[in-house]
């Protein structure tokens, strides 16, 4: 008899797709080994941290409906009087590889080289508005009198744009160059009157994000009202 464990497979769902989002925009894959000096196997490690608590809590309620693990967020020790942040550190070799293989996300470092995924390309618009939820989330924001993303790949800001389109939300590209980092930078922002419309069409879950969003544009219930939660995950407290 074969005793060994059969491997998971994970699928491509909305839950996967937001997380997907997710990772693109504040997540990042290991490139190292376990250990440089003891354990040079590969080390599956996957690892989000925000400031926002509560919406970091969030996502771990959605990785543990994804695959099993005891792993708990935990707080970052930082120095000065830097806002304190939360971080998942999970080990899990088929999420990995999802995220990785099937979803294409780079290992290490990634702010230049991230794309939108083909299998997210190449399927249904509920899948996609999941997908760009899951990053609008994580790495969207306030872009002058509007919404929108900034991003370090050019090819990210094409992709995405391309969806934005697909999915009839009208939007203006930006490019510019950053001295600091001595680096060009990509934007996407949102048409002012699009605001509405894109808050009550994508399934944005990070309630305080949205919050400031409604408080600055005054757009009462848009975007809160009836939001598409996921299964099996408790809404924020």
């Amino acid at each position: 008899m074969n005793n060994q464990k059969k491997a998971q497979k994970i699928y491509l769902n909305v839950k996967t797709a937001y997380l997907t989002g997710v990772i693109i925009g504040d997540g990042n894959l290991s490139n190292s080994p376990k250990s440089h000096k003891t354990d040079l196997s590969k080390d599956y490690r996957i690892s989000i941290d925000l400031s926002d608590k509560k919406f970091l809590l969030y996502i771990y309620k959605i990785i543990k409906t994804i695959i099993k693990t005891r792993t708990k967020p935990k707080s970052i020790i930082q120095k000065g009087d830097r806002t304190p942040r939360l971080r998942i550190y999970i080990r899990n070799k088929a999420l990995y590889n999802f995220l990785n293989k099937t979803m294409e996300v780079p290992e290490g470092s990634k702010s230049s080289a991230v794309i939108i995924p083909s299998l997210i390309r190449h399927n249904s618009s509920k899948i996609k508005r999941y997908f760009i939820a899951g990053y609008f989330d994580t790495d969207g924001g306030f872009r002058g009198n509007s919404l929108g993303f900034t991003t370090a790949s050019k090819q990210l800001q094409i992709g995405l744009s391309s969806l934005l389109n697909e999915l009839d939300v009208s939007h203006g590209t930006e490019i510019w160059f950053n001295k600091k980092y001595g680096r060009e930078f990509y934007g996407i922002r949102l048409r002012r009157k699009e605001i509405d419309n894109f808050l009550n069409s994508f399934p944005l879950q990070n309630k305080e994000k949205l919050k400031r969003i409604n408080s600055r544009f005054k757009c009462g219930d848009a975007g809160v009202a009836k939001r598409d939660r996921f299964s099996g995950v408790n809404v924020q407290a």
